[in-house]
């Protein structure tokens, strides 16, 4: 059975590719008004939607290839001095590979543990220990005989918040083989988490002690609005 063609409004995606932060797509749609037959533009994700900033047309197929290539170029630019810095600030920022873990089997609380993610789960740009290494702080998943699969995680080069499944944790690093600067990553993150785990239990203690009292009204979920993009005339870059 054939795949449904993926689709950036009315063109039809000719082709994609995920470079560092970015999605550039490339599209075409035949029953496009004059001038508008090619689309180049970049996706990205807001909540569940995709939105299609910077869109550009043409009835210029090449004109069209040579922006996405540019936006290409650009984007690559832009991951290899964001590497190039973290390099500057860590020293060597290689891949980890599983020689350098611990395996972990299904009776393994993996709460507390420092753990690193599976280099090919991750695209080969972000494969170093820099993407890799994080503090699991919980989850379903982190629970031994797990029942479910996220485990929440803090990263050790800057304390980002981030989820994995379980299945795609390599393993748990050995205490010899976090680097220097992931040491220091370690103690910040565990002193956070320890102290949100603390005043979560401090919460509850008084819960617990509350009788009768009123609760709080929870805040309403606010549904995320996405802005559409005018599209532009190629030809005006």
């Amino acid at each position: 059975m054939d795949e449904p063609i993926k689709k950036v409004g009315d063109w039809n995606v000719l082709t994609t590719i995920q470079v560092g932060h970015k999605e550039i797509a490339l599209g075409e749609n035949p029953n496009a008004e004059k001038d508008q037959r090619y689309l180049c533009c970049y996706v990205e994700q807001i909540a569940v939607w995709d939105t299609y900033p910077e869109a550009l047309v043409s009835d210029d197929f090449a004109e069209i290839a040579k922006i996405f290539g540019e936006r290409i170029t650009q984007a690559a630019d832009e991951i290899l001095k964001e590497n190039e810095h973290i390099k500057s600030q860590i020293g060597e920022d290689g891949e980890i590979k599983k020689d350098l873990c611990n395996p972990i089997s299904e009776n393994d609380n993996l709460e507390g543990q420092v753990i690193a993610i599976r280099g090919d789960v991750l695209r080969p740009e972000f494969r170093h220990a820099s993407r890799q290494l994080m503090l699991c702080t919980g989850g379903n998943g982190a629970q031994p005989m797990a029942r479910g699969r996220s485990c929440f995680c803090t990263y050790l080069y800057d304390g980002e918040k981030t989820s994995y499944y379980r299945s795609q944790v390599l393993g748990v690093i050995r205490p010899d083989a976090l680097p220097e600067w992931a040491k220091a990553g370690f103690e910040k993150a565990m002193a956070e988490w320890k102290g949100s785990k603390q005043s979560e239990k401090g919460k509850q203690s008084v819960q617990d002690r509350l009788k009768g009292g009123s609760s709080a009204k929870a805040d309403t979920p606010k549904t995320p609005s996405t802005k559409a993009t005018k599209k532009k005339d190629a030809h005006s870059i």
